[in-house]
């Protein structure tokens, strides 16, 4: 009989189950941890002897279920699905909420989304090096 977690009342061993690499990935998944948070998890159960040899603690990185909304043209990262990336995010988009802020140095250009109240995170829309703040670049963007 499977003693995994989901059937663990049901399980008659008292043996400990060790959690597998799959196991692990989907507890990280399924409970949105930070980076920290995982961190902390791994080390908890690396010390208390419930991984398997084999499982290694790694952050999720929340980067792959946005990766479809965005393209790579000439170094830079540009967004092509905004209200997608809004709605995955959990934010519905109003003009009067949010403004658009450019930030530019001599190597490096970022656009993003910042919410007027501060109470969101900021939404990237586009990281491009080599690129100066221009009318041109402007149109671009």
């Amino acid at each position: 009989m499977d003693c995994g977690p989901t059937f663990a009342g049901a399980c008659s061993s008292n043996e400990p189950h060790l959690l597998t690499q799959g196991d692990l990935n989907d507890i990280v998944h399924n409970m949105n941890l930070s980076k920290k948070q995982v961190e902390l998890l791994g080390s908890r159960l690396k010390g208390w002897n419930l991984l398997r040899q084999d499982t290694q603690v790694w952050f999720y990185g929340r980067h792959e279920q946005f990766k479809d909304f965005f393209y790579l043209e000439d170094g830079g990262v540009f967004a092509v699905m905004f209200f997608f990336i809004m709605e995955v995010l959990g934010h519905e988009y109003s003009p009067d909420q949010w403004h658009l802020f450019i930030d530019s140095s001599k190597v490096i250009l970022k656009v993003v989304l910042l919410h007027n109240g501060n109470r969101f995170p900021s939404v990237p829309l586009a990281h491009v090096t080599r690129m100066k703040e221009s009318y041109e670049s402007m149109k671009l963007l």
